[in-house]
């Protein structure tokens, strides 16, 4: 039998440990030195008058509020200081410019018809269905784009009496909703489509920073959607930021400038003018928790956004730039204690310590462990050690955990010395990390007396631009009993028994994980748990050769059904499986016969073959040769010819219909599956999506029809195909974008 480990792994665990200089990831469940946002800046910082906002949309196109307009920029243009368009109030907006001289691919200014100055604007955002809503607080309205025709198609006053007097400003969008955040009085408003706003209530923390509170001396200026959680910047007329969720503390973030949410589902607080470092938050059931920031050097306070390509974008006196990691400086030192673990057995002497932990250059890992065979009533309670911000991890039930090590027992951080050598594997038998995991096995063994219990104390150190993390720690819960097998003259000393009890530990250690392998040698015939290196092996029990194209979750399942796709082989349901398995989707395979009633309409009336007379011989489709006469006679007679005869163009012939598309290599893998596994006396046709579909020859109801979006083209976008291409301009969406488009390469129509 296995020895028995005892550990600390996952979010929940590590935050019920004691911690100094460390820090719990809350994503990761890994821990790590604690670390502070490395502002380089110049430390200059200023208020803006107002933010206008900033908005992409999936053709990364910018949006971005000025002083009485909005002005939208083609990211990539290689001219400083071009707006290729200017959105201004009149419903006809832009025609579309002059083709710039000099070979410019891109388009001149364009002059809006009946011009108007929008009166403030404080806020952009694109919706799903390519909206771009202006928030206008001079004005109190809200203005409604249609990016496609360029045309507002719809303003929503915010000073009517069905709605009280009040400014809108931020705005976000989630899908096809929007949310508006106002002042004067603060609100919320939400609306969708062409439907009339709605108010929402605000949400309400469930504290707020003393003395102030919401509202009061903060109003709301921006707001952003986390998932499916609403989020609010409220600011103070001096610009200090408040950042507020339904049932979570409010939290404040300084001087703040905008409010967006990234990729990840964090949210990214922007500072005011001046500063650089992005702040970003995870928005979890009870808190805002801090991640790392990002850098935006030379951030002038107009706004940020986050782009369609997942990157946080913000404005400079320049231009547009991407937002970088951040530069965070790590403690150079620090600890982390965990709670009691119990042996069950008084007098254990522990065995090996394992870690899971990733050591970068400049960073190293200690540890040791602490034992002790009392009930000692002056253990510190757990409860009362989990900080009042658990760093992300809300332990469930925390007054369950066990107490953390006395003070008698405790240590400084210097005398935690153990060191750690990488292992060649996981201590775990047949199991091995992802491929993509940067975890590596650390084995230790540090000297400790005799006892039940055990905490173990680990030490981490860096070079403040670099922290090692911990992901899980695992200590044998009883050591070797090598030391019973050599004269007790080797073990008279206590030191000289410690020191030959550690060195023994290492031999018997390499045979305890082998022998451990030996006993779970099965896991090896299970195509689930096997190394992917035994896979070939592991098909030539059943004389498959895999196909390394395949991807490793499909070569797996496979082999689990090989002798069930043996048994079916050659059937419509096992092609079937064999081409799912591969694609993630199943095809649709047609047997031509199925389509035998279709023969009129397949030009075989001419050749005599069809007689659609109704009261005279009249059979859906066509009758099949002439009475008295079988089609195989007629055909060795010259009758007809044989090659069209319906048996000739039906008979053991199939269509394998795939509802995606295919590069090369899928292409090639799908045609030798079909080669390999159909009948051998059949042939068949592959079809995919983007052959097309004609209603009566390659789509029949009910057998090749798929309901869902259309054929996977995307409408083309001027700019982001080439004329003779693939692309096709248009595609029912009202109007033609054209800005930046490149001649040569779309087909109209």
């Amino acid at each position: 039998m296995g020895r028995q480990l005892r550990g600390v792994s996952g979010c929940d665990q590590w935050v019920r440990a004691t911690h100094e200089h460390t820090a719990v990831d809350g994503e990761t469940g890994r821990v790590g030195l604690s670390w502070t946002v490395d502002d380089i800046g110049d430390g200059r910082v200023v208020l803006p008058a107002v933010t206008r906002g900033l908005a992409f949309d999936r053709f990364c196109r910018a949006y971005r509020g000025v002083t009485g307009n909005i002005t939208r920029t083609l990211l990539g243009d290689t001219r400083a200081g071009v707006d290729y368009a200017t959105l201004a109030q009149p419903l006809e907006l832009l025609a579309g410019g002059p083709e710039p001289a000099g070979g410019d691919t891109g388009f001149a200014p364009s002059q809006p018809v009946n011009a108007t100055a929008l009166d403030d604007p404080v806020g952009v955002v694109v919706t799903a269905d390519d909206r771009l809503v202006i928030s206008e607080r001079g004005r109190q309205r809200l203005l409604v784009l249609d990016l496609w025709s360029r045309r507002i198609v719809r303003t929503i006053r915010l000073d009517t009496p069905n709605h009280p007097a009040r400014e809108p400003w931020g705005v976000a969008a989630f899908g096809r909703d929007v949310w508006v955040a106002t002042r004067n009085p603060a609100g919320l408003l939400r609306f969708t489509g062409r439907g009339e706003p709605v108010t929402e209530p605000l949400p309400v923390p469930s504290q707020t920073p003393a003395p102030d509170g919401v509202p009061g001396a903060w109003a709301p200026s921006r707001v952003t959607v986390a998932g499916d959680i609403l989020v609010l910047l409220y600011q103070k007329p001096s610009g200090e930021g408040l950042l507020v969720a339904a049932g979570r503390p409010a939290l404040a973030v300084g001087p703040a400038s905008d409010l967006a949410t990234d990729a990840e589902g964090m949210v990214v607080v922007a500072p005011a003018a001046g500063g650089r470092a992005l702040q970003r938050f995870a928005v979890l059931a009870g808190r805002f928790v801090s991640a790392e920031s990002l850098d935006a050097a030379g951030y002038d306070g107009g706004g940020i956004a986050l782009t369609h390509q997942g990157r946080i974008a913000y404005t400079t006196e320049a231009g547009f730039r991407l937002a970088v990691r951040g530069r965070l400086r790590y403690a150079g030192d620090g600890r982390v204690v965990t709670f009691r673990l119990d042996s069950g057995e008084y007098g254990t002497r522990w065995g090996r310590l394992f870690l899971d932990a990733h050591l970068p250059p400049g960073t190293t890992l200690r540890c040791s462990v602490l034992t002790s065979d009392d009930e000692d009533a002056a253990a510190v309670a757990a409860v009362a050690a989990i900080p009042a911000d658990p760093q992300g991890c809300d332990p469930y039930r925390p007054e369950l955990t066990p107490p953390l090590p006395p003070p008698r027992l405790d240590l400084d951080v210097p005398l935690i010395a153990g060191a750690v050598q990488e292992r060649p594997s996981s201590p775990v038998p047949w199991w091995r990390p992802a491929a993509d995991d940067c975890m590596t096995s650390y084995e230790g063994y540090p000297s400790s007396a005799a006892g039940r219990y055990a905490w173990i104390a680990v030490r981490l150190t860096g070079n403040t631009r670099a922290t090692p993390l911990v992901g899980a720690v695992r200590i044998e819960s009883e050591a070797h009993t090598l030391m019973r097998r050599l004269p007790m003259v080797f073990s008279a000393e206590p030191a000289q028994e410690s020191f030959l009890h550690r060195y023994l530990a290492m031999f018997d250690g390499i045979l305890h994980d082998l022998d451990q392998r030996s006993l779970l040698r099965e896991l090896l015939l299970d195509p689930a748990s096997a190394p992917e290196e035994a896979l070939d092996w592991l098909a030539s029990f059943v004389g498959m050769v895999l196909d390394e194209r395949w991807p490793l979750a499909a070569r797996r399942q496979l082999l689990a059904e090989a002798a069930t796709l043996y048994r079916r082989r050659g059937t419509l349901g096992a092609l079937s499986r064999y081409l799912e398995l591969y694609l993630g989707v199943a095809p649709v395979i047609v047997e031509h016969y199925r389509l035998r009633g279709l023969a009129a309409g397949s030009g075989l009336a001419e050749a005599g073959w069809a007689q659609s007379v109704v009261g005279f011989g009249y059979r859906v489709g066509g009758a099949i040769g002439t009475a008295g006469r079988s089609p195989a006679r007629a055909a060795s007679a010259g009758a007809v010819d044989a090659s069209q005869t319906p048996f000739s163009r039906q008979a053991h012939r199939f269509s394998v219909i795939v509802p995606r598309l295919l590069d090369e290599v899928q292409d090639a893998v799908v045609r030798l599956v079909l080669e390999r596994e159909r009948p051998a006396h059949t042939a068949y046709e592959l079809c995919t999506v983007d052959a097309g579909m004609r209603v009566g020859r390659s789509m029949h109801l009910g057998l090749t029809s798929v309901v869902g979006r259309t054929g996977g083209f995307d409408p083309a976008m001027l700019g982001t195909v080439q004329l003779g291409g693939a692309g096709i301009l248009g595609g029912g969406l009202p109007g033609a974008v054209a800005e930046a488009a490149r001649a040569g390469k779309a087909r109209v129509g």
